[in-house]
């Protein structure tokens, strides 16, 4: 214990914070994290990369990773620690209780020294790939602690916000941030691409729409317009066609974000009886979105590694090439409908598998509901109180849900990336989900500073 107690950590505030205090070092956190991104590693030589844009891209929106800078490796080491643990803890492997205080502090500690271990070996995989042409072993070492040093800074950005400074957590902020700053570029962006014919062409919708516009009222030539809804282009140096954000690419994310904020938002009620309230009936609502982020993260991830080790060999080897092409098909490519169909259904296969194993092990099984169930002293009106019975009864709506809620994930994550969603389909789930849970939080704060005295019932 002694040893994993020497990474620094943040203090908890004297007394609860009110809401907008907790704002402010929300806002705080997001600065910090932004800086860090735009801040360059110092020791490597920055170069143009090419040939993993699809692989970057996802790293940068589930992991919040920027190239070259203090936010290389992001979130990521946290995020791989966290599951492993959490399965570790869940599965009985790890031999603590994490409903007792003293065995969640064990848990915390345990997880920074396991991600601050994954960061050590990623970074050291980096340097030794020559990712970053660092000159001699002195310059990779200081590359390497530098990264170290990074993911210690988020570590603590997360345990302010966590320890009540803040509201929710670091990771899912980085990781609202990351997509946000997706969508907000493929909007606004003043950056200008070349194509192989040297036209250029401003990256960001808006920008490209005044130019279009500027000039369909002063020569009456609405070519710019017309070519706004769909912009695949080959940029300079490339030979595959890169798609600029386009009318399309706006559609497809709103309507796209409308449904899965719907589903989201849909509950199943499952009617049971309070028997310490004499008999009370009420309903306890399970989301009809079980289980959607974890999942996703899953599937992503695990499909990114596949595709990164492949990468390599892209050229050399036609087999491989299709089984890249798979996992990271060219946006609105419908010439070749097998590898999309291929790509939809190991998206949904993946998350579906994925959110069942994550609900039988992060207690959301029928059997762990069923227990809290019991210890609230609740159970389904018609049937007497028993856990068994109550796991019974509970067992077929969240299997049911966990498969929907597997299948409805991999199927926007799949089909965002086959339509060319901003921010990918994995980045669109990801941000509703957040922004969902910040704004229940927020609801949360601002009902407890109304009414001080829920504090009390609700043990804060």
């Amino acid at each position: 214990m002694d040893l994993l107690t020497l990474l620094p950590t943040v203090s908890r505030p004297p007394r609860r914070l009110p809401l907008s205090r907790r704002l402010f070092w929300t806002a705080v956190v997001a600065a910090v994290y932004i800086l860090m991104t735009i801040t360059p590693l110092y020791g490597i030589q920055h170069q143009t990369r090419q040939g993993s844009q699809p692989a970057q891209e996802l790293l940068s929106i589930i992991f919040g990773t920027a190239y070259g800078t203090l936010a290389h490796l992001g979130i990521g080491p946290i995020v791989i620690a966290g599951i492993l643990l959490e399965v570790f803890a869940f599965s009985g492997l790890l031999n603590l209780d994490l409903n007792k205080r003293e065995d969640r502090l064990k848990f915390t500690l345990l997880l920074k020294w396991v991600a601050l271990g994954i960061a050590a070996v990623e970074a050291t995989a980096y340097v030794l790939g020559g990712q970053f042409n660092v000159t001699g072993p002195l310059g990779g070492l200081l590359v390497i602690l530098q990264l170290l040093i990074a993911t210690v800074i988020i570590m603590l950005l997360d345990d302010l916000m966590s320890k009540g400074w803040g509201i929710g957590s670091a990771i899912s902020l980085i990781i609202f941030l990351g997509v946000s700053r997706q969508i907000f570029l493929s909007l606004f962006s003043w950056d200008v691409a070349k194509d192989n014919t040297g036209q250029l062409h401003l990256v960001g919708l808006i920008p490209a729409l005044g130019v279009a516009l500027y000039d369909l009222f002063t020569t009456g030539n609405a070519a710019g317009i017309l070519r706004l809804i769909d912009r695949r282009v080959i940029l300079e140096g490339q030979t595959s066609p890169t798609t600029l954000p386009d009318l399309i690419g706006l559609f497809t994310t709103l309507l796209l974000g409308y449904i899965i904020l719907y589903l989201e938002m849909m509950k199943v009620n499952i009617p049971v009886t309070a028997g310490q309230y004499r008999g009370i009936k009420f309903t306890i609502p399970l989301r009809f979105v079980y289980v959607s982020v974890l999942p996703i993260i899953f599937t992503t991830y695990s499909l990114l590694l596949v595709g990164q080790l492949l990468l390599p060999f892209y050229e050399t080897s036609p087999v491989i090439a299709e089984i890249v092409r798979v996992i990271f098909p060219p946006l609105r490519y419908f010439y070749d409908v097998p590898a999309l169909v291929l790509h939809y259904i190991i998206y949904v296969a993946l998350a579906t598998v994925f959110a069942w194993i994550w609900v039988n092990l992060a207690g959301l099984s029928a059997e762990d509901q069923a227990r809290q169930f019991a210890q609230s002293q609740l159970h389904v009106p018609g049937f007497r109180q028993s856990e068994k019975i109550l796991a019974k009864i509970l067992e077929r709506p969240i299997n049911a849900l966990t498969v929907i809620s597997g299948f409805i994930a991999g199927s926007f994550a799949a089909l965002g990336n086959i339509l060319g969603v901003w921010g990918g389909g994995a980045g669109l789930i990801l941000l509703v989900e957040i922004a969902l849970q910040y704004y229940a939080l927020v609801m949360r704060e601002q009902m407890l500073d109304m009414y001080p005295g829920l504090k009390q019932v609700l043990g804060q």
